[in-house]
């Protein structure tokens, strides 16, 4: 019976480490199916990659710097103006608005004024007192003006603001035009003909030069540059105060070079031919060509 027993408890072992061995395998191929289960989802990898992939194909920038770079550098050198203007309206906002845009920075400049091709036809008063009134106007190449202005540092009182707002209409002028060539568009106006008068009892001016952003005023300052019959009075009128100035001009014209990515300015250039009349006993009449120039605009 011993031995029986013992051959029963042996068996009973026996089969006991064959179940464990069983499960051992059952766990293993468990774990291993699961494993595959795992591997199987990999794909979703693959779907991220290809959604960047889209990414990348809508927006070049993504995937290749330099491309970046080029959106950047093209964006920031769009010009300001994306076409020259045509009409006689369209070149005359751009005109007033690059010189108001100016104008409201304080930009800085240089500024010449000369006035050449002088006449003189001279009676008793311009006899003695000629170079006086030709300083008065302008008038010879020692009565040259020129002027450095920094950015911001303009004077606080209006009359000696070197810049002035433009205020040019269509009304004002008989021509415009603008072309575009290099980077820059080249803006042309003809402004019509104006006249001014001044007396001790009387002082007008209808001049749309004026109006063009030129330093201008009716007091007697040498930094005007157009020499209206108010300014000139303002000082013959001591030396003569029974005086009468009566002013004119004519060709006038106002070229205005602008930066096209920017719309800055580059230089200003006003021209006309001008006439002035002293009507006094041994009064007379001089006449010249005025020129006015800013140019190195700083903003």
């Amino acid at each position: 019976m011993k031995k029986i027993l013992a051959l029963l408890l042996a068996l009973a072992m026996l089969l006991g480490f064959a179940a464990c061995g069983g499960n051992t395998e059952d766990e293993t191929t468990t774990t291993t199916t699961a494993a595959e289960e795992v591997t199987d989802e990999a794909p979703v990898e693959e779907s991220t990659e290809a959604a960047s992939d889209d990414v990348s194909a809508e927006d070049p920038s993504a995937e290749d710097p330099s491309a970046a770079e080029e959106s950047t550098e093209a964006e920031s050198t769009l010009p300001a103006i994306e076409k020259a203007p045509e009409t006689t309206a369209e070149i005359l906002a751009l005109y007033n608005k690059t010189i108001n845009d100016a104008y409201a920075a304080k930009v800085g400049f240089n500024k010449e004024r000369y006035t050449d091709n002088e006449t003189l036809n001279a009676g008793f008063l311009l006899k003695t007192f000629g170079d006086l009134v030709y300083s008065f106007m302008g008038i010879g190449a020692e009565n040259k003006y020129t002027m450095d202005v920094a950015k911001g540092e303009w004077e606080s009182d209006v009359p000696h603001h070197y810049l002035r707002k433009s205020t040019l209409t269509e009304a004002d002028l008989t021509g415009a035009k603008c072309t575009e060539n290099n980077g820059k568009y080249t803006i042309v106006l003809n402004v019509k003909p104006g006249t001014s008068k001044a007396s001790k009892s009387e002082s007008w001016t209808k001049a749309p030069i004026d109006k063009c952003g030129i330093c201008v005023g009716d007091l007697d300052k040498s930094y005007f540059d157009h020499k209206t019959a108010p300014v000139i009075y303002a000082a013959v009128g001591q030396v003569v105060s029974g005086a009468v100035i009566e002013e004119s001009y004519n060709n006038a014209v106002v070229k205005a070079e602008i930066d096209a990515a920017t719309g800055h300015l580059i230089t200003l250039t006003v021209e006309f031919d001008i006439n002035v009349v002293i009507d006094t006993a041994g009064g007379g009449n001089a006449t010249g060509s005025a020129h006015v120039f800013y140019k190195n605009f700083k903003y």
